[in-house]
């Protein structure tokens, strides 16, 4: 099949959606297909068995503040653009990861130019949380044509139950979703040995997320600080993602500066499929992984955590809440509650027996997210719509 993927962000901005459509296009690529990822700004992405292509964006631009700020709809001479794209390319579908003000006016015209169209969202294009401001949709602009398109789509992939029932609260048709997860390359993971110690007296943490204060959860991370120490558990806590030294600006986070690593987003420039095998060695050099995010659609670094056989500590919030089953292959908070994040910390230190039964089903309970099957059913959902 000939496929276009247009993520709403890419690389070199890191992030879940952008790992997504690079892992899913060279597996794609791999399995024998053509692919390209439509970008609407230039890349440093090396690794890559697909081919890109940046969108002009002086061309995108100019029609989409016409249309978005001055209300005068011109799309003629951007509808000739893509026509000359297609015409050349001759797509058999067109997927877009992740929609957001300028991707849905380019899917909007796809339409009007009779183009199959996927749509996997991918969380803040869909969701929506006052209490933290988070989701496109809080803008009426972009909720205006959000709802406006969602009739036109020809499939919607979707990554997890929260998102899917999104879908099904803004009327669309259960049979025109399919649920296909983000997808881990589970072998990557497994090749690598485990080099974390047995948990003794000192607890080894990791948390990877890019800073959002609120949205990720950072704003808790003082007080869950403060209890362990005053619960005298010693720990050591790594955090890794884009600009996560700036946890460090939050109000007490300086007094325990002796108790955290930060290390910035681990780029992959070298291998066909993220994560890079550095962040993988971090995961297994730890004990716990934990996930603090008030809302996730799906939560890839949850996923990478069980790969990397790490028992998850998340609380009970979209995507964690559906990836870590409790007493299972981890532990499930209630409430937002630091106190009962910290007991469930507490819990694994004393209880090592709770700690090497989660452990061992950390890994078998994320069978249906390998790349490879992810891959060939996104492909049978592209053959059901071309």
């Amino acid at each position: 099949m000939k496929i276009a993927i247009i993520p709403g962000v890419f690389f070199p901005q890191p992030g879940g959606a952008q790992v997504q459509t690079h892992n899913l296009a060279n597996k794609l690529v791999q399995m024998g297909h053509e692919v390209d990822v439509l970008l609407l700004n230039k890349t440093n992405i090396k690794n890559n068995l697909y081919k890109t292509l940046v969108i002009n964006k002086l061309i995108l631009s100019f029609f989409f503040y016409l249309n978005e700020i001055f209300k005068i709809n011109f799309p003629f001479y951007l509808k000739l653009y893509l026509k000359r794209i297609i015409e050349k390319k001759n797509y058999d579908v067109f997927h877009f990861q992740l929609l957001n003000f300028k991707t849905l006016y380019i899917l909007e015209l796809l339409k009007d130019l009779d183009q199959k169209v996927v749509v996997t969202f991918q969380g803040i294009d869909i969701q929506i949380d006052n209490n933290i401001k988070y989701g496109y949709r809080l803008n009426k602009s972009y909720e205006k044509r959000f709802l406006n398109i969602l009739t036109k789509i020809d499939k919607f992939l979707s990554i997890s139950e929260n998102i899917k029932k999104d879908l099904l609260n803004l009327g669309i048709n259960q049979n025109k979703i399919t649920m296909i997860p983000n997808a881990i390359v589970k072998q990557k993971f497994l090749k690598l040995e485990e080099t974390r110690k047995n948990i003794n007296k000192k607890i080894f943490l990791v948390t990877v997320a890019r800073f959002a204060k609120e949205k990720k959860g950072f704003d808790l991370i003082p007080k869950i600080t403060k209890l362990l120490i005053e619960r005298k558990i010693d720990f050591q806590w790594t955090i890794v993602g884009y600009n996560s030294k700036s946890i460090r600006a939050i109000k007490e986070m300086s007094n325990f500066e002796r108790y955290f690593k930060y290390l910035d987003n681990i780029e992959n420039l070298d291998e066909k499929f993220f994560p890079h095998n550095n962040l993988i060695k971090i995961y297994k050099d730890n004990h716990l992984y934990l996930n603090l995010s008030r809302i996730e659609s799906f939560g890839i670094t949850i996923a990478e955590a069980l790969a990397s056989g790490l028992p998850v500590i998340t609380f009970d919030t979209k995507g964690g809440n559906e990836l870590i089953k409790d007493n299972l292959n981890g532990i499930v908070v209630k409430n937002l509650s630091p106190e009962l994040f910290v007991d469930a910390i507490d819990q694994y230190i004393k209880n090592t027996n709770l700690y090497e039964k989660h452990k061992k089903k950390t890994i078998s309970s994320i069978e249906s997210y390998d790349l490879t099957s992810v891959a060939l059913k996104t492909i049978e959902s592209y053959k059901v719509v071309s």
